[in-house]
């Protein structure tokens, strides 16, 4: 073997020397690179060289922590979370964005633990301290709510025009009129001789003029509207109070607010009446999933229909456009036990159709499913007007005769088209019960009609007995439901 001379080990020198450091300046060309694509929030481009400068030093902090706010920018929130923790605590933000993730994703005890800690490390003049504060308190919220969480049942939902928002309520007249304004909503009672709406009104507090929106009623008295009452601060505690509703019982009151307390934005509250006290009772924020951190109001009912509708803008791309949601009344109940990320969705309607007219409760040998596990006969979402005639089997005067909507393809007109017995005779179940809750729904009217016309002494009487027909009117609506689902069932599995 010839021996290598000196000439030739210099030149091979060279070339790794030249190699090694050709290498050196274009690895930090590229990290330059990133560097300006990163705070041109350029963060696609940047996030694929950081990317690549990971594979070579797997922990470098800056690297991750850069990676990391990349993929946050572009909505990759799990991915952030994975690098920002790898990144480690070098740099203080790092926990204000790791804040942000599990506020979004609503997961807000993580949440306080790294807001708490990026405030702990940051000076009382940081630019984000009042941010993060506010997120704290909301989460704080949020994190409450979340234990007592309504389920609800969807019959559709419509997106339309701020300015066209009552074309998503059908309420029956005996629920008395909505109608727009600028400030929000009036609503006048079925008989004509009380309303509700809001005013703009000037206050002074401590030397300083503040603009508040405030919700007063009139009375009328032959032809003629009286001087308008404000209601107490039991209704008007925040800033923007506005869309009134007031169920027909004349003693309950839904209404809009943005009070401290809230979710953020308008929230929905309910208040009661007192007529032996004479005021409206402290209001209740009615929670999630009616409420959220967006704008939420004019929440209206229907018992005729079985319906309520409530407003929102949370899932709406722009300011100019709402969605209503139509929901089936009944029982109140909560959800209980469900994996944290199926109760954030439900929580905040991320998906109408689990909600699509699904029986909560077990009834017999199972409910609220059709034979592929499907909801029974659900109403599906749409962008345009949609009837607003609620799911019902309906029949009518011949003993026969029927009205019944099995699914999508088969409707049955009359009793003899059942294929199964016990489908059939659960059916004939329904009927009996749909008899009695119209008795039971005339009844109420008669009691609303004499509340409407009877003096002070006799309404403290009838405010007791509304409420517990009307309960009891919900629970039967519930329990047709839950029958209508189980015959559905039945004869789908034929």
């Amino acid at each position: 073997m010839r021996p290598i001379s000196v000439f030739a080990m210099r030149r091979y020198l060279f070339i790794v020397f030249f190699l090694t450091f050709s290498g050196i300046s274009l690895y930090a060309q590229s990290a330059k690179q990133a560097d300006d694509l990163f705070a041109a929030q350029s963060y696609n481009e940047a996030g694929v060289i950081y990317d690549a400068l990971l594979r070579k030093q797997p922990n470098h902090p800056l690297y991750l922590y850069r990676a990391a706010r990349c993929a946050q920018e572009q909505g990759q929130l799990t991915q952030a979370e994975e690098l920002f923790i790898k990144a480690g605590t070098k740099y203080p933000l790092r926990n204000f964005f790791l804040g942000e993730i599990y506020y979004q994703q609503w997961r807000m005890d993580e949440a306080l633990v790294s807001y708490e800690a990026f405030l702990s490390s940051v000076d009382e003049q940081n630019e984000r301290r009042p941010l993060v504060q506010q997120r704290m308190a909301y989460a704080q919220l949020i994190a409450r709510y979340l234990k007592h969480v309504s389920r609800i049942e969807v019959l559709g939902t419509q997106r339309v025009h701020k300015a066209d928002l009552l074309s998503a309520y059908a309420l029956s007249e005996d629920n008395g009129l909505l109608q727009l304004d600028s400030l929000g909503s009036t609503f006048t009672t079925q008989r004509a001789d009380r309303r509700y709406y809001a005013v703009r009104t000037t206050e002074v507090v401590d030397s300083l003029t503040a603009s508040r929106t405030i919700i007063v009623n009139q009375q009328r008295l032959l032809e003629h509207w009286e001087a308008p009452d404000t209601l107490s601060p039991a209704v008007n505690g925040g800033t923007t109070n506005s869309y009134p509703f007031v169920l027909p019982d004349g003693a309950t009151l839904y209404f809009a607010s943005d009070r401290e307390g809230g979710l953020g934005g308008l929230d929905i509250y309910m208040t009661r009446y007192n007529a032996a006290l004479g005021q409206w009772m402290p209001a209740e924020n009615i929670g999630l999933p009616y409420n959220s951190p967006a704008d939420d109001y004019l929440y209206a009912c229907d018992e005729a229909k079985g319906c309520a509708y409530f407003a929102t803008n949370r899932h709406c791309p722009n300011i100019d456009s709402v969605e209503v949601y139509q929901i089936t009344l009944g029982e109140r109940s909560f959800l209980r036990s469900l994996p944290h990320n199926e109760l954030v969705a439900l929580a905040r309607l991320d998906s109408v159709a689990s909600l699509l007219t699904e029986v909560g409760e077990p009834f017999a040998e199972g409910i609220g499913v059709d034979a592929e596990g499907n909801p029974s006969h659900p109403r599906q979402y749409t962008d345009s007007k949609a009837s607003q005639k609620p799911l019902s089997a309906g029949v009518n005067a011949a003993a026969d005769s029927i009205f019944f909507v099995l699914n999508d393809s088969e409707t049955y007109t009359r009793l003899s088209d059942f294929r199964n017995d016990s489908a059939r005779s659960l059916y004939k179940n329904y009927i009996k019960m749909e008899q009695i809750q119209l008795q039971a729904e005339e009844m109420l009217d008669h009691l609303r009609q004499q509340y409407y016309d009877a003096n002070d002494s006799t309404r403290a009487s009838l405010q007791a007995r509304i409420p517990i027909l009307s309960d009891e009117i919900n629970k039967r609506k519930r329990l047709m439901r839950q029958t209508i689902a189980q015959v559905r069932k039945l004869e789908s599995a034929q």
